[in-house]
Order: structure tokens, then sequence, then C-alpha cells
């Protein structure tokens, strides 16, 4: 549903920024700024810069910036809409978002409205079960000490033991096609027929969330002895689900996470819900599968701390140790749990209670003691060769480490356990390191071609000080200012992408609106360096100069000692960019030794300018 610009703009002016930031974190006014302690970096002096006037902020350590909506995007972790909302809500404004029919104007649309009502379906079949069937799941469901409240706060739901119930359903409501049905993975196509069957039979259903709420896939329980199938199935990879990329739980956790400063990992749904169950609930599983990179940076979002939990069996072991190498990879600070042999976090909870499985949480470890642990179990390190072995394990995680604080007193420990010279460990690391490094990162076989110089016009990386000075006066700058760039402004001027695209959204902005608003310029792009650019800029100058990014000798430095005249600072910054373009065509010239006349010509015209501009 299309929500009028109108609405957002209703939004973000019923909901003051420095009131919204000041909900999440301490704001404190500072001349006509405000400052408060970043949520996005572990900040300890005040940092992120907020402008009331023009309602952005704007970080000058990390960098986050942006208007009130990226601030509740960004902090809450939330798609767009929401945000918008949260801040609907917050601020009692009606957006009339519901629909009686589900949203199936897309693809991806539909498989969320189909997952949804697919979710729905089954958790009423577990509901409405009736005679043998009951009985028999129920009695596992009560095996499994789950409690009512926690079968519905996840949605857990049944499969029913025949070969079309679900497809018989969306054939009945003729909401969507059995074409998507099957796209969602929950239907398949006969190979002998063109007949569909449901892909789940007889099996206790899990709805698998992203962290927004929103069913994008199903792992299913085997309950009957004569299923052929695997103990667990889930729902294959869609436009919506990628196994690798979904934390099951954390939809519900994230905020126990972040208050807590620290997550659970755990390997399977009936862990993450037994745990909930019991009030633990800063927990998520990885779904039964290898932990990946992109779980890891889930997790990165919300903590730094991670607590692994496996079984104390060889494949929990070599699991753990996979965690292990990513967790550190990606700067974390790990700890790790091991259960005794046969237990898992559901067991210790159903037959011992929560106060045994808070004991061995307690218990958690360095990841070089648990390794040392399992060595010393599992290997008894006794010889000089198994020490070997173990130290140069421990130092091959190391290298993959970037907290050089961390690594090393990892090397003193290691050091003083072995009784191993530092220096001979960092020898080791270095080497490590160096070959962790080029398997990571391969140098391509593939040589390109030397481009020649007329190609090499990529727009620079970094903005040049007159290119901030430009935006500055669209920001800050009078009606006179803005009518003289918009008429003198040339794309030749500007050398930095992130800067040009900034200047295309002004100048549409000024010509459409007849004012240039920084928290609306915002919301015209998805580029992050456009959205840092302008939000940085907006912060009254004398923040600004904080931050290094004006010359101590640009223009409008210098104007902040005097009484402003931006159609003045607008006009010098024009006959710079002048300039420049002007001496670019004389080093070209002079490079290729061509037409003296004019060279003179062109530094005349120089010379013109820089007098006019009182140089």
């Amino acid at each position: 549903m299309r929500i009028p610009q109108e609405k957002f703009d209703e939004i973000a002016q019923a909901n003051d920024i420095v009131d919204v930031i000041a909900s999440y974190t301490q704001v404190k006014k500072r001349g006509k700024s405000f400052l408060a302690l970043c949520p996005f970096h572990p900040d300890k002096n005040p940092s992120l810069n907020i402008s009331q006037q023009k309602q952005v902020y704007h970080c000058f350590s990390c960098g986050a910036s942006g208007n009130v909506f990226t601030f509740i995007q960004e902090y809450e972790k939330i798609p767009f809409m929401e945000a918008a909302e949260k801040l609907a809500m917050r601020a009692g404004i009606e957006l009339n978002l519901r629909k009686s029919a589900p949203d199936t104007s897309n693809e991806i649309s539909r498989l969320f409205e189909i997952n949804k009502a697919t979710a729905r379906f089954y958790y009423n079949n577990l509901m409405n079960l009736s005679g043998y069937e009951k009985d028999f799941v129920w009695d596992y469901i009560k095996t499994r000490d789950l409690k009512i409240d926690t079968l519905k706060k996840f949605g857990i739901g049944y499969a029913l033991k025949e070969w079309d119930s679900l497809l018989s359903y969306f054939s009945d409501e003729k909401t969507f096609s059995l074409d998507d049905v099957e796209k969602s993975g929950l239907i398949l196509k006969s190979d002998k027929k063109a007949n569909y069957y449901d892909r789940f039979r007889g099996r206790l259903i899990f709805p698998i969330f992203s962290e927004n709420d929103k069913v994008v896939g199903f792992g299913a329980r085997k309950l009957y002895e004569d299923d052929p199938g695997g103990k667990y199935i889930n729902s294959p990879e869609t436009r919506i689900y990628s196994k690798s990329r979904i934390l099951y739980g954390l939809n519900f956790s994230k905020e126990y996470i972040r208050s807590s400063d620290f997550v659970i990992l755990v390997e399977g749904y009936l862990d993450v819900m037994t745990l909930v169950q019991a009030g633990i609930n800063n927990v998520v599983a990885s779904s039964g599968t290898a932990l990946t990179t992109e779980q890891v940076q889930l997790i990165s979002r919300y903590t730094k701390n991670v607590v692994v939990i496996y079984d104390a069996d060889l494949a929990g072991i070599k699991a753990a140790k996979r965690s292990i190498e990513l967790i550190l990879e990606a700067g974390l600070d790990l700890k790790v749990v091991t259960l005794p042999e046969g237990e898992d976090p559901d067991s210790i909870v159903r037959t011992k209670g929560k106060a045994e499985f808070e004991k061995h949480l307690n218990t958690r470890k360095s990841f070089i003691e648990f390794l040392y642990t399992f060595y010393e179990t599992e290997k008894n390190i006794n010889t000089v060769e198994d020490k070997t072995e173990f130290v140069e394990e421990i130092m091959d995680y190391i290298s993959k480490m970037t907290n050089k604080i961390m690594i090393s007193f990892y090397i003193k420990d290691i050091s003083k356990r072995f009784n191993i010279y530092e220096s001979i460990l960092i020898d080791y690391l270095k080497k490590a390191r160096s070959k962790y490094i080029k398997e990571k990162y391969p140098k391509s076989s593939v040589v390109l071609p030397v481009r020649k110089s007329e190609e090499k016009k990529a727009l620079s990386e970094k903005p040049s000080s007159l290119e901030l000075e430009l935006l500055e006066v669209f920001i800050h700058g009078d009606g006179a200012a803005l009518d003289f760039l918009s008429e003198n402004i040339d794309v030749r001027f500007i050398k930095n992408k992130a800067v040009l695209d900034t200047v295309q959204i002004f100048l549409e902005e000024y010509h459409t609106e007849g004012k240039i608003v920084a928290y609306k310029a915002i919301d015209k792009s998805e580029d992050i360096n456009v959205q840092a650019l302008i939000a940085e800029l907006s912060i009254p100058k004398h923040e600004i100069s904080k931050s290094s990014k004006l010359d101590k000798n640009s223009i409008l430095v210098k104007a902040e000692k005097r009484s402003t005249n931006y159609l003045r600072i607008a006009n010098d910054i024009i006959n710079k960019f002048q300039v420049n373009l002007l001496e670019e065509d004389v080093r070209k010239l002079i490079a290729e030794g061509k037409d003296l006349n004019k060279i003179l010509e062109l530094r005349r015209e120089i010379d013109k300018i820089k007098r006019s501009n009182g140089r």
C-alpha cells in the first residue's frame, strides 16, 4: 500500500529527533546542538551530534548519520516502513495500513503472505486435532514439557499425515496460484505426474521467522517411525529464505540480547523454546546447521559477546571449533560451554531445571581453555608433539583475530601455560597470519589491461574541501545563494560521486519544493555515503569544524567569524571551481605541448576570476 509523502512529512514533524533519540540514549544540550552517547558503537564520550533545527544526527566517531526514520531503522534493525509505523504510533498518527486482502503485488510479498497463511494453517491443525492423531501428537508435546503459551508464542503447528492437506487448503482458497505455492517450497510436483503434494506430512512444524517477525520458512520434526525422512527437514532456499542468514529465535530475543549484552548460541529449535520458556531469553539457534559468516554478522548487530553451547560428542566439538573460527574472525568475544555427554540445553532444563543450566552457563570458558580441555581429555597433552600440535592449532585460531589487545593477552596466557617465549609465539603468529590472509584473499589470476589516462576519470573517493563547502551552502544558504548555485553549478566541477549525487538531490529538492530540508533529502538516497554527508554537514558549523573535514582556511570556516553572506560565499565557491577547471585545461595543453596562445588566454581568464574574487 502506497503512503503519500505528506504522511511521512507529518510523521517526521510530529517526532522531534532530539526527543526520539533521548528515549534510547542520554542526550545533553550543548550550544545550538545536542550531544548523546552514540548507540551504534562503544562510546564513552558523547560523539553523536543532533541538530534540532535540521532534524538530523551524525556521529563523528563511527559515521552513523541520518534522520529520525534512519535512527529507528538502525537502532531497532527494522525496515523503513516498520520504522514509519513505530513513529506514527508514537505520535498518535493513523496510517490505515491494514487491508482485508493479502498483498499479491509481487513475488516477494506473495511468498511472505503464503508463509503467513501456512503458519496459521498448521497452528490451527495442531489446536483442532482429534482422535488418535491428537493423542499421539499431544503426548509427544507433553514429553517435551512445552506449555500452550510457548506453542502460541513460537507459532508451533502440525502437518497432517496426509499427502495433500495444505495443497487442498490453497486450492480451495484460490488467493494464490499453485505455481506460487510451489515457489515457497511448501508443495512439490510429482515426477511421474503433474500432480502436487505436500512437502511436510505428519510432522511437528516450527515456523522460522526473520529478525523482523516475518515467516520466511519452516522446520519440521519427525514424529512417526514409518516416516522415511530425516529427523528434521526444512523449507528449501527461496527468494525470502536463506538458511545461512537466519538465526532461529532472534526475532524474540534481540532486545534481551541487547540489554544483557551477550547471546547464548545453541543448536536446535527446542533448545531455544525450552530456554525461553524457562525465562532465559537471550538465546538463538543456528537451526542444526554449522554456523555461518552471515549468522555471525547478524549477532554482531546486537552484541559483541557470544556464548556457544554445543553437545560434548565429537560432532558437537567439531561444530564448536568451526564456530570459534568464524566468531574470532568477526572480532567478537567468545566463550564456550561444554555440557555433559548426552545432554543438551533442552534436556538439562527439562530434567534438572533452570538453575542447573545456569550453573553450566557460569562455567563458560575462553576458547583456549575449551580446546585445552578437549585436547587433554581426548589426546592427553603429554608429549612434545601433542603440545606442539595444540599450540599451533591455538595460534592458527588467534591468527584470524583482529583485536590486538586480545591477541596480546592470549599470547601471554599460552606463553605462561606452556613455558614458551612470547617472541617464539609472535614469530609463529606472523607466519600463520600471512598464510591466513593469502588463503582468504587469494590474488586473482586475471590480469586487467592498463587503462588509458583519459579513461581514468573515475570520481574520486574523498570529497575535496571545496566540494564540502558547496554542500554546506546548499544546506544552510538562503534563497539568493540557492538561486545562484542552481543557475551556475556545472557537474564538471565535482569529482566525488557522493557529492555529485547529493547535489543532484538538492537541486531536485530546490526546484520542486523551493527549499532544501535536510531530513527529507536523506530519504531521497539509499547511499549511506550521501546520507552521511547530508547529516554531518547539517550539524551547526562550530561542530563541523571539529570534524576536521573543512580546511581551516576555507571560506565557510572564515565566515563563522563574521555575519554570513551566503550569496557571496556561493559566488566565491563557483569562481574557485571555474578556476580549477581552467587550470586543468592549462595543464593538459602544457602536457600536450599545444597552442601557447590558448594557454595564455586561459591564464588571463583565471587571473580575471581571481581578481573579481578579491584574491
